[in-house]
């Protein structure tokens, strides 16, 4: 756990270096181009590559609410249904993306947000592709914490997400179990 979090930070930092004043004028962030580390997410269907450090440090800003969760949460069940029914966007949405070398900013989330099918999902659910790419990794992050939120590194939201997600346990084991590919268990009280 903790080496996925220095990870996860490290990807984070990482973001912000290497910047130049070229960035403006077009040119690709080389701060982004540099991050290697290897970054979670949850739900189906996302992976994070080394060009997606808007979206990283846009996660450590991003407040889980019930409202935004149980969206996400839908756009899960949808891509896990389409991924279930449809062999080719299976086949799609588990391709390894994550270490391919692409030097296009963002390459994850227009990867995903590119899926005509997959985003349809997912905005059917009330959520934006962005959104659910951003959530991803935010949830990600949070339930490391989740025994002991406490413990999460100081960023605007790591703590108040670590302690949303402790009355979902459920849900993350769900969101594991979809991402994996693994059927989903309901248990019922």
């Amino acid at each position: 756990m903790a080496a996925i979090v220095a990870l996860a930070s490290a990807a984070i930092a990482a973001c912000g270096h290497g910047r130049t004043d070229s960035v403006a004028s077009g040119e690709v962030d080389t701060g982004a181009l540099r991050m290697t580390a290897a970054t979670p997410a949850v739900g189906p269907g996302v992976q994070v590559t080394r060009t997606d450090g808007k979206s990283v440090t846009r996660a450590t800003r991003y407040e889980l609410t019930p409202d935004n969760f149980s969206k996400f949460l839908a756009a899960a069940d949808s891509l896990s249904a389409l991924t279930a029914r449809d062999s080719l966007e299976r086949a799609h949405l588990t391709a390894n993306i994550t270490d391919a070398g692409s030097t296009d900013t963002d390459a994850g989330l227009k990867w995903l947000e590119t899926d005509s099918a997959a985003s349809a999902a997912i905005n059917g659910a009330g959520i934006s592709v962005k959104d659910y790419f951003v959530q991803s990794i935010a949830i990600a992050a949070a339930s490391h914490f989740v025994a002991d939120p406490k413990a999460a590194p100081p960023t605007p939201t790591l703590t108040r997400n670590a302690e949303f997600l402790q009355a979902h346990k459920a849900d993350l084991d769900r969101l594991d179990a979809q991402r994996s590919g693994k059927p989903v268990v309901t248990v019922t009280p």
